[in-house]
């Protein structure tokens, strides 16, 4: 079992990785709602949808950075 708690820290590291993805994708989305919201000729609903990208990547990210904080911890416990 030596190589089991490798594997689970390499999947934590693609989900760490995937969570920063989805912060710039939402911080890119923001940008973009920003420029939306100055230039005022966006309609509601675009703005509305792109509010709800926004939200789905936060909690993607969130969760994904989560998942990643347990699998660490988890692959140290069963190293020991």
């Amino acid at each position: 079992m030596p190589d089991v708690p490798e594997a689970i820290a390499a999947h934590a590291a693609v989900l760490q990785s995937d969570a920063r993805v989805l912060a710039e994708c939402a911080e890119r989305l923001r940008e973009i709602e920003a420029r939306l919201g100055a230039d005022g000729a966006a309609p509601p609903w675009l703005r509305e949808t792109v509010n709800a990208h926004i939200t789905a990547c936060a909690v993607a990210s969130d969760d994904l950075a989560e998942a990643a904080v347990r699998l660490h911890a988890y692959a140290d416990h069963i190293s020991r």
